[in-house]
């Protein structure tokens, strides 16, 4: 009996922990991808550094600088808590595509009325983190139990979409062409 109260009560602590951990995620996430945002510079735009880094100014890039945000929030997430919930890789999975398409569909309909802002591309990035991080919760909390396999699927695709299209961008102009530099890629 005392142990259903203990597991009962560890439960709701690793619940409680997730919920405010998804709060804070938020900022941490939108801080991480801004790092990323810099770090090809940074490190002396060394070729290695472009797995993870924007390496221009293409949607394509801030696009994936949002993918790796939330990936390396969400690794530090599993070693601290993310073991004690069956469906936390199916729910970061799902944020992990959630962050980069709803920043995508943010952001193009805002540039089909005005002009890109810089102010606005934050903006949706953080809104598209704080859906994709409530979707998440949701998904990690829930007592239904997903079948990991078609998302960690999901997962391992995007793994190598965004550093092969860094690498070699399709000519796209909407999605992988710089403007701010006129190239695609490095």
């Amino acid at each position: 009996m005392f142990e259903i109260y203990l597991s009962s009560y560890s439960k709701r602590i690793y619940r409680k922990r997730a919920k405010i951990t998804s709060i804070v995620g938020i900022f941490i996430i939108i801080a991480i991808s801004s790092l990323l945002h810099f770090g090809f510079d940074f490190f002396g735009k060394a070729k290695a550094s472009a797995v993870i880094f924007a390496v221009n100014e293409s949607v394509w890039e801030h696009l994936k600088i949002g993918f790796f945000g939330g990936l390396i929030f969400y690794i530090i997430e599993f070693i601290i808590y993310g073991k004690k919930f069956d469906n936390f890789i199916v729910g970061k999975s799902v944020a992990l595509f959630l962050i980069p398409f709803l920043t995508a569909v943010f952001f193009y309909a805002y540039t089909a009325f005005l002009k890109d802002n810089l102010v606005l591309d934050i903006l949706t990035l953080a809104l598209a983190v704080m859906i994709a991080q409530f979707v998440s919760l949701g998904i990690t909390l829930s007592n239904r139990k997903i079948k990991k396999g078609p998302f960690v699927m999901l997962l391992i695709i995007m793994l190598i979409l965004f550093p092969l299209f860094t690498y070699f961008p399709p000519k796209i102009p909407e999605l992988f062409y710089d403007f701010a530099h006129k190239r695609y890629g490095m």
